[in-house]
């Protein structure tokens, strides 16, 4: 499986020369979908084809102190119908964010919970202004956020998305409460993942970021 619910996955523009393209964070189911023809181009559904690799990203993908630094090389590929050029980036990430989605996951559970973002930011080991800038965009983003999960928790499990226990309000707590119900709705229809990387996957990398498009449920 290529993304969580489509072999073609989510996908945002790069200033016009390529897309992002939201993929399975195995490298090796990845290559493997590749080279067989089974990752469509989400423009116009054709097979994409391999075409060498993308720039080489830093991503710090693990809390705590010290954090851990790797390097990734996205593949790139390119559509066979239409032409499209495509840098397939693993779910763990988020455009324009050097830390992994789940360490930024961690970040707004722990606010919504209503710690201090310094706190958070000592717990993670990241600077303080880093863990600021995110829940600053969350915050602004917190009804998209929450409106976005809610209605695929809704088209995953309907009877699960208007159960009890949803969070009073809007702010936050309640986006984050949203991507939880929507995560719980996914484990039990399609199996366990991790809570993050299908945040990653249904916002096309672009959970904290108001230009990419997000994926709306069919």
């Amino acid at each position: 499986m290529c993304s969580w619910l489509s072999p073609g996955g989510s996908c945002w523009s790069d200033a016009g020369a390529s897309t992002l393209l939201i993929v399975a964070a195995d490298p090796d189911v990845v290559e493997g979908r590749l080279m067989a023809g089974l990752l469509a181009c989400p423009g116009c559904g054709s097979p994409v084809a391999p075409r060498g690799h993308a720039r080489l990203r830093p991503v710090r993908i693990a809390g705590g102190c010290p954090p851990v630094l790797v390097w990734l090389r996205p593949r790139r590929a390119w559509c066979r119908g239409c032409g499209l050029w495509h840098v397939l980036l693993p779910c763990v990430c988020l455009c324009r964010r050097l830390d992994a989605v789940e360490v930024i996951g961690r970040a707004l559970v722990a606010a919504a919970a209503g710690s201090d973002f310094r706190v958070i930011a000592e717990e993670l080991g990241v600077p303080a202004s880093t863990v600021r800038g995110w829940l600053r965009r969350a915050r602004a983003l917190a009804e998209r956020i929450r409106e976005h999960f809610v209605l695929w928790a809704f088209e995953l499990d309907r009877d699960l998305a208007v159960g009890g226990g949803v969070v009073d309000g809007g702010g936050l707590a309640a986006a984050v409460d949203a991507v939880g119900r929507c995560a719980r709705a996914a484990v039990l229809r399609l199996g366990g993942r991790p809570v993050w990387e299908l945040a990653s996957s249904l916002t096309g990398g672009g959970l904290l970021c108001t230009s990419v498009p997000w994926r709306e449920p069919p």
